[in-house]
């Protein structure tokens, strides 16, 4: 049986029709011509986005540029704060050198700009100053969609930190026996030796003057106080010269009060003595009615001598005061003490308002001394009445100088004192190293006994703190000992909970000797630049 004939029942192979889809030789031909007119249509946003992009970078870098110069306008400005319209000239001077020229338009805040760049210079208080930069960045891709220019503001703020307040927080200063608002006493009398006494009775500046006592630190005015009054009002700044009296002339004479007005340039504490004085008095050591010559009328807690008005202070200021000892002998020295208080308290005996503590106010009046605080304590003034440890205030150091470093000069500081030590205002004591720098920032004293030049740091412990102390051979009549103290970055204040912050720094006494009596000098300063940044 034969089967059948090539092809005849063969199965039948499909043929592609009209009907059916693309080959796949054939597809990418017609994928193109969708993809080309999606990626046309596409590219538009896509390089408005490219542009914007690149327009926004240019944007930052200009807000850069502003913020710089606002910061570098600031920090120029605020040192001449003295002279407002000087430290206003100043900034926008700056700011032009960095390539923004004040147009006409706005001088004050809030600014609405009708003219670029514009640049508002602000007293923010005091001694802060505020500087804006209004400027525009151009649209240059971006032009597509907008040709307007992009409106950018920047600010820098700049402080110029103040002079170290040195003394006490209280309205009263130099008062050996008063509690003062809170239970402070001030443990110690303001001290001023006459011209002719030598620099070895412990003033660093008001002793020397010749006769025939020489002293390469002294000042012909005396002693130079700042008599800050934060708030209007009707208050009298009053002095008096000690009762205390033992040890042969440590208060037997009067004081010269020179009182010079508040000005306009609150910053510049010098230019105040240019001014004609308000006052001009001299308070002299009550009679042996009230004093009685061998000392027995004073006590820790109460000195008979009455508080003597020197002027009335009704304006906010600084006033300013030089306070000299008048006599033209040697062996004539004072012991005396200053307050400001309302003048409805006048008559009061120990009145007196603090900055700290839990009735501590901002608007308390303040005392405190410009550069350098002589001082008299007595064994008397020890919490015992006799021997062992005290402290007294020494300056208020605030938070913003964290960082930074303190340089304490202590003149004469050990002689009859046991131990000195510093202590923060957290309590804690401090460490430090000091030298003798007589010599080398005087040229007092070169060649004259031991330490006479400044030499490798000098560290001491006592008792396993660090310590000034003339244990070890250590001379410090008529010499200053110089120690420098790095403040932390992290340096705060004590924060009382419900208490004003306190930031004020001490100096504690240790003592055995009940007969011990000492004169000393102080001086603190910050180094480095006090201008910095805060906003």
């Amino acid at each position: 049986m034969s089967g059948p004939g090539p092809g005849a029942d063969a199965p039948a192979v499909d043929e592609p029709d009209a009907g059916d889809g693309p080959t796949d030789s054939e597809r990418p031909a017609e994928s193109a011509g969708y993809i080309l007119p999606t990626t046309a249509l596409l590219m538009l946003p896509l390089m408005i986005f490219a542009a914007l992009a690149v327009d926004v970078g240019s944007w930052y870098a200009e807000a850069a540029q502003a913020q710089k110069a606002a910061d570098a306008a600031a920090l120029a400005g605020v040192p001449l704060l003295a002279t407002e319209a000087e430290a206003i000239a100043v900034a926008k001077d700056v700011a032009a050198r960095n390539g923004y020229v004040d147009q006409p338009g706005c001088d004050v805040l809030p600014c609405t700009p009708t003219a670029f760049p514009q640049v508002v210079v602000t007293r923010l208080a005091l001694n802060q100053l505020r500087v804006d930069i209004f400027t525009t960045a151009d649209m240059m891709f971006g032009r597509v969609v907008s040709d307007e220019p992009v409106e950018i503001e920047r600010s820098g703020t700049a402080e110029h930190a103040p002079q170290v307040p040195l003394g006490n927080p209280t309205s009263t200063l130099g008062s050996a026996t008063d509690v003062a608002s809170g239970g402070y006493v001030p443990n110690y009398w303001l001290r001023a030796s006459s011209d002719c006494e030598g620099r070895a009775t412990g003033d660093f500046i008001g002793a020397g003057g010749g006769c025939p006592n020489t002293n390469p630190n002294h000042r012909d005015e005396g002693h130079t106080f700042i008599v800050d009054v934060p708030v209007a009002g009707s208050y009298v700044l009053q002095a008096r010269t000690s009762c205390f009296e033992r040890g042969g002339a440590q208060a037997n004479a009067s004081m010269r009060f020179r009182v010079f007005p508040a000005d306009t340039t609150p910053l510049d504490d010098d230019d105040n003595t240019t001014l004609p004085p308000m006052a001009d008095v001299t308070v002299d050591r009550p009679g042996t009615d009230i004093c009685p010559a061998d000392g027995s009328g004073w006590s820790r807690n109460y000195d008979p001598a009455p508080w003597v008005t020197i002027t009335n202070l009704s304006n906010a200021g600084r006033y300013v005061m030089q306070a000299k000892n008048p006599a033209p002998t040697a062996n004539v020295r004072s012991l005396y003490s200053l307050r400001v208080v309302p003048a409805s308290q006048a008559g009061a005996y120990n009145y007196s308002c603090s900055r700290v503590g839990a009735a501590g106010s901002s608007g308390c009046p303040n005392i405190l001394a410009k550069d350098y605080l002589t001082t008299l304590t007595a064994a008397e003034m020890f919490p015992s009445g006799s021997v062992g440890k005290t402290e007294v205030f020494l300056a208020e150091i605030a938070e913003f100088y964290a960082g930074e470093t303190m340089r304490i000069e202590l003149f004469d500081p050990a002689d009859g004192i046991d131990v000195v030590r510093i202590v923060d205002p957290n309590g804690n004591y401090v460490d430090f190293s000091w030298y003798s720098v007589d010599c080398s920032l005087y040229n007092y004293r070169c060649g004259r006994g031991d330490y006479g030049t400044k030499a490798s740091p000098i560290t001491q412990t006592c008792s396993g703190t660090p310590c000034i102390s003339q244990k070890d051979g250590y001379s410090f009549q008529d010499r200053t000992a110089m120690l420098e103290i790095p403040l932390p970055s992290d340096y705060s204040c004590a924060a009382p909970s419900g208490q004003p912050p306190d930031c004020w720094w001490r100096v504690e006494y240790e003592d055995n000797n009940s007969s011990v009596i000492d004169t000393t000098t102080w001086g603190v300063t910050i180094l480095g630049d006090p201008v910095h940044l805060i906003d």
